[in-house]
């Protein structure tokens, strides 16, 4: 397609997609669904290109596509607005209802300037920053993308081995009652005590930290350390039961990292009574799958 964009004096773009949680599918519905997912999703990509461009699955759940005789960047764009409006409608799997959602990168080689890996780097570059920019979107690659995903990259190695060497500290946020009661709660908050930035709020790593995974071994870790704290101060203190620890939850490790049995494990590491520990999760996890 490069010689024939040379030869020519035309011009081409590659969209690399990534359908997005699409693990959650595989783990919830088996991988055979999500086999079934599969073809329906190359079917409707199909159904969404022009006669001449092609598709291929590159291995898992990321498909690239090739837009041959394109006349400029906007081509490339529709493509991924008709191909994220054929994905949108549900599809019926083993009897379930699932909603299909992708990132799309798009790269655009003028008159067959670049080589063909330098493309597909291109176009996943770019589909890594739309899922970076929320997912269910399309971004097209330019030179400041590849910075961003070197920064990423480095944030990424940066924040494994604050995990690997000990780095987060957690602080205890009291919540009081205004009626009298005197229930005692507090809420865990993590913070990362950077060697060289010093205390690093969550907002800025636990964004990256749901991306990438990370965030389930650190979530972890965080059910361990307050459960064994607040049964150390119910010792210290004689509260006996009274003092209650609030936990949040991720809802990347309440969906499938564990999370029973890293909560069965600080309890029972901390000896901690169960009453006194309380998980929140957020309404948007509900919302996305009540089930």
């Amino acid at each position: 397609a490069l010689a024939r964009s040379a030869r020519s004096l035309t011009s081409l773009a590659v969209l690399f997609l990534d359908l997005d949680d699409f693990k959650l599918v595989n783990d919830s519905l088996g991988h055979a669904a999500g086999d079934e997912l599969l073809v329906t999703v190359a079917d409707r990509l199909t159904a969404s290109l022009r006669t001449g461009d092609t598709a291929a699955r590159f291995g898992g759940d990321e498909f690239a596509i090739l837009l041959e005789a394109t006349e400029g960047p906007e081509d490339a764009c529709q493509a991924a607005e008709r191909i994220l409006a054929e994905l949108k409608p549900a599809i019926w799997v083993r009897d379930r209802s699932v909603s299909v959602h992708a990132s799309i990168g798009i790269a655009y080689c003028k008159l067959g300037a670049e080589d063909s890996a330098e493309l597909l780097q291109a176009a996943d570059v770019a589909m890594y920053a739309a899922k970076a920019r929320g997912k269910n979107c399309y971004e097209v690659y330019e030179p400041a993308l590849q910075v961003a995903m070197s920064q990423r990259l480095e944030r990424t190695a940066e924040l494994q081995r604050a995990a690997d060497e000990d780095q987060f500290i957690l602080h205890y946020q009291p919540i009081v009652s205004l009626d009298g009661g005197n229930q005692l709660f507090l809420e865990a908050l993590i913070r990362w005590q950077h060697p060289e930035r010093g205390l690093v709020p969550p907002n800025e790593f636990i964004p990256l930290a749901e991306e990438t995974g990370l965030i389930i071994p650190i979530g972890g870790w965080v059910l361990t350390e307050a459960c064994r704290q607040v049964q150390q101060w119910q010792e210290e203190y004689g509260l006996d039961g009274r003092l209650r620890i609030s936990v949040n939850i991720s809802a990347r490790h309440f969906q499938h990292g564990g999370l029973i049995e890293d909560v069965s494990a600080a309890l029972a590491s901390s000896k901690l009574d169960p009453s006194c520990l309380v998980l929140e999760i957020t309404e948007s996890l509900l919302v996305h799958d009540a089930e």
